[in-house]
């Protein structure tokens, strides 16, 4: 196959839509890119859009609509030429050398159409013309149950773009337009696969295909697959005897199985399929795929005992740690700029599982490729947040369309293993209907779900209410647990009954070398009725709820509230990482009632005060490195006191078993109050020490341990609030917390 890439300089035109004799403006675009950096570049907007209360000025832009153009030379092929865009955003229409060859509505998903006789020789000119995304919504009639749902922006869920792009409390208002993607034109081979999927288990692989070319071609055609993983090596033939779509499985010697991070490795086969015609090659493709099964384990509802959620890989119960998976960036085309570091961050803080979250667009194969050689599994959930959409006969085609293409592109990654139909939506719903009546992810996710995938679970929301825990015959098995926001000990987070938590989260400041970075410097300090910390909140409409939520934890952690900029920053971030470091050790000692924790969140997507552990200019937290210890697959870590006791736990996340010592300290004196021997075994949690719970004499102890090469170290804050920050500041230093 043949690319001509179309990325890089086009022309921009834009101006305001449905208004006569508006003025025009003339531009230069970067493609992939969108319209309010190309107007930051042109001196149109501010060059710094996240600077103060800048991103505000994007919104006299909201009713524009725009025209993309450029020139191209032609390929001198006519049969098989498509033109592909790999991300549009969001009501295009599509013209080569002035005809109209399609439409889109879906920021999500690749469009293509076939150009071939539209194609003209030497030069041709490609034009986009996008329509506002706000006007559009202004034209559309609205359900009682869609403004039901939510106060603020309920209307917005009727377009297919990123939720987030409306205003979130993690992200700013920032209604996009563009070629968020890249634009390519592909000459394809005469004979190509247009779906091929590896479906494996433990000891088999199924090769299902579609190809795509002449019937005279497909009669004399021969499928070759080739793979290797280390010195596990196949080469599978297959005669396609004119069979346009089929399957061929065949069994790897010594197959090498995929496992999660800290169960195994992530091993994977190197894979090429070939199309031959007669003897001579015509269509190659390489991939990759994962021999590894999974299964979602769960019951409708709990008691915190007799109840279930739990993900099972190759038979292995895994016990879930890792990080709610957020949007990269307000402006999606720069999202592929920032893989790298943020996908490093995941490494080494020591993630297993992401949850890809409902409010964001799906991310491109080069996340998910990282995800399948790093042993990451992930949460995919479909792109619906917190909102209703429509169940009109329209939008059900949209969304199967979407789904169908979205899980066409990414089902060969074995990284993925759940799919997940919405982000609170259920939630949403229970307050005034029964979520189980919503067909979209009832009926039509699954469909879909079902039809082009085999072997990868779904869930219809997240948490998903079930029948009878919509008539109130239980708890919520997987729960997303924010409830209060008030001491994160406290009977809410302690209490609850979920086996899986799969959002919590508590706030942090930035470092204040990040906060100079995005608020002006007359108004870095202080905080209270300062609309650059309201907007960076994240807040457009003067709302100071999320910058009094900060105050709150640090109040709450450490009885007052420094007035020194440095010591509140550092007084927030103590609290948050004490809190996230809380909820992945009460979800480890809590095994086996207890499988999974994905926090809120890794890294922010502009700059803001959040839940994050790594600000946007890739500054980590405190929290940062209490969570890469809480989380690593061996851990020693302290239930809650009870009965005056404290219980220490050996936290093994591996299939092998682990002997060491141990020894736990005073932090303050360094005196040794214990040591001694453990035994744990593999994949679960094994109580290993019971000790006097004494808060007053010992504050904070220490914990280290050696297993086989391995030393680590953990602590545990005894004392009950209010803590003294000049104590805790000492014991940053001393143990380079």
């Amino acid at each position: 196959m043949k690319t001509i890439s179309l990325n890089g300089t086009w022309n921009l035109r834009g101006r305001e839509q449905e208004r006569a004799n508006a003025a025009e403006l003339s531009l230069t675009a970067t493609v992939p890119g969108c319209v309010q950096l190309d107007l930051s570049c042109a001196g149109y907007l501010p060059s710094d859009l996240y600077m103060g209360e800048n991103i505000k000025e994007t919104e006299r832009f909201e009713g524009y609509e725009w025209w993309y153009e450029r020139s191209f030379t032609a390929p001198a092929e006519r049969e098989n030429v498509f033109l592909v865009f790999e991300g549009v955003d969001c009501l295009a229409e599509y013209f080569l050398n002035g005809e109209c060859i399609g439409t889109s509505e879906n920021m999500f998903v690749a469009q293509e159409f076939e150009i071939g006789r539209y194609l003209k020789d030497g030069e041709n000119t490609l034009t986009v013309h996008l329509r506002s995304a706000v006007l559009a919504i202004n034209d559309t009639d609205f359900s009682v149950h869609a403004m039901m749902a939510w106060e603020n922006g309920a209307v917005e869920s009727a377009l297919r773009r990123a939720p987030h792009t409306y205003g979130w409390d993690i992200m700013p208002r920032a209604i996009t337009a563009g070629l968020w993607r890249g634009v390519r034109i592909e000459v394809r081979d005469p004979v190509y696969f247009s779906q091929l999927f590896f479906k494996t288990d433990l000891t088999s692989v199924t090769a299902m295909y579609e190809l795509s070319g002449s019937w005279y071609d497909l009669k004399n055609a021969t499928l070759v697959f080739k793979g290797a993983c280390g010195e596990s090596i196949f080469e599978h033939r297959v005669a396609v005897n004119g069979k346009k779509a089929a399957r061929a499985r065949w069994k790897p010697a010594n197959p090498q199985l995929w496992w999660p991070y800290g169960y195994g490795d992530p091993n994977l086969y190197e894979v090429t399929a070939e199309i031959y015609l007669g003897d001579t090659l015509v269509h190659e493709v390489k991939t990759h795929f994962g021999m590894r099964t999974v299964a979602l384990d769960r019951t409708d509802t709990t008691d915190g005992k007799n109840g279930r959620f739990r993900f099972l890989i190759n038979g292995t119960e895994i016990l879930c740690k890792g990080s709610n998976w957020v949007q990269l960036d307000a402006f999606h085309s720069r999202d592929a700029g920032r893989y790298e570091k943020a996908l490093d961050l995941v490494r080494d803080i020591g993630c297993n599982i992401l949850r890809c979250w409902g409010g964001n667009v799906y991310e491109d194969h080069a996340f998910f490729d990282f995800c399948d050689r790093n042993g990451v599994m992930v949460w995919q959930d479909f792109a619906m947040a917190c909102r209703l959409y429509p169940e009109t006969d329209r939008f059900k085609k949209q969304l199967e369309a979407e789904a169908t293409a979205v899980v066409k592109k990414l089902r060969n990654h074995p990284s993925i293993i759940l799919w997940s139909g919405d982000n609170e939506i259920d939630l949403v719903r229970f307050g005034f209907t029964d979520p189980n009546c919503n067909t979209l992810t009832r009926e039509v996710l699954p469909k879909v779900v079902n039809w082009h995938d085999i072997g990868r679970p779904y869930l219809a929301s997240s948490p998903y209410v079930s029948p009878d825990m919509y008539r109130k015959k239980g708890g919520l098995p997987e729960d997303h647990l924010w409830g209060p926001r008030d001491y994160y000990k406290s009977n809410y987070y302690k209490n609850s009954t979920a086996h899986f938590v799969s959002e919590t989260g508590y706030h942090g400041c930035p470092a204040l070398s990040s906060i100079q970075k995005f608020i002006t410097p007359e108004r870095v300090w202080p905080y209270h009725n300062n609309p650059e910390w309201i907007l960076h909140s994240s807040n457009q409409e003067g709302n100071d709820a999320r910058v009094m939520l900060m105050e709150k934890q640090v109040r709450v952690l450490f009885g007052e509230v420094p007035t020194d900029p440095e010591d509140y920053i550092l007084a927030s971030q103590i609290s948050q990482a004490e809190a996230k470091k809380y909820f992945i050790e009460r979800i480890r000692v809590g095994r086996p009632y207890k499988t999974g924790v994905i926090w809120w969140n890794l890294l922010d997507g502009w700059p803001q005060m959040s839940d994050a552990v790594v600000d946007y200019y890739f500054t980590k937290k405190l929290a940062y490195g209490y969570i890469k210890r809480a989380q690593a697959p061996f851990v020693l870590a302290a239930d809650e006191p009870a009965d005056g006791k404290l219980t220490l736990y050996a936290c093994n996340d591996t299939r092998d078993a682990r002997s060491g010592s141990f020894t736990v300290k005073d932090a303050d004196s360094g005196e040794v109050l214990q040591a001694g021997t453990f035994e744990a075994a593999a994949n679960t949690s094994t109580a290993i020490l019971t000790l006097c719970y004494q808060p007053d004499k010992h504050p904070m102890l220490v914990f280290e341990w050696q297993t086989g090469a391995e030393n680590g170290f953990n602590h545990y804050v005894c004392q009950e609030p209010p803590l003294d920050l000049q104590r805790y500041k000492a014991w940053i230093q001393k143990y380079r917390l």
